[in-house]
């Protein structure tokens, strides 16, 4: 699945539509990629951990458990996805950044790798950078995790 994910030349083709925004294709691309993979796909879904919500989370692909949150903000902006993120616990988290915008993966990386926060979980982030057609960091092999 992590291959389909960093599949940029499906992607690359379906951001040239001129009838979305940027931002909009690629969600919709990660839409569409979950349903024919035979995902159930939320859109903004609310994270809600012990009665706490966290806020909404891009998409989420339901079964295998995988988040998508896109940010081209300013790089403050990715604490608010990290945390729901943190809380939501996925098998794998999708962090979807731009060299271009203010919010550069490779930050965003550093983040992920340093924080003591992360703990365990920070081998569950795959970090694309979507202006360099790149992953910038890639999740350890799936484990199977205890319910």
């Amino acid at each position: 699945m992590i291959p389909d994910i960093t599949d940029f030349s499906g992607l690359d083709k379906y951001v040239k539509n001129p009838s979305l925004k940027f931002r909009e294709a690629i969600h919709q691309y990660y839409k569409e990629m979950g349903g024919r993979l035979g995902y159930t796909v939320r859109e903004n879904p609310s994270v809600i951990v012990k009665g706490v919500n966290y806020g909404k989370m891009d998409m989420v692909w339901v079964e295998p458990k995988i988040t998508f949150s896109i940010e081209f903000g300013n790089l403050d902006e990715i604490y608010k996805h990290l945390w729901k993120i943190l809380e939501f616990s996925p098998n794998v988290a999708v962090l979807i950044l731009s060299s271009k915008s203010a919010c550069k993966a490779e930050d965003v990386v550093k983040i992920i790798e340093k924080s003591d926060i992360m703990g365990d979980k920070r081998d569950r982030f795959l970090v694309i950078d979507i202006s360099e057609k790149k992953a910038v960091r890639e999740p350890s092999p799936l484990q199977p995790r205890p319910c």
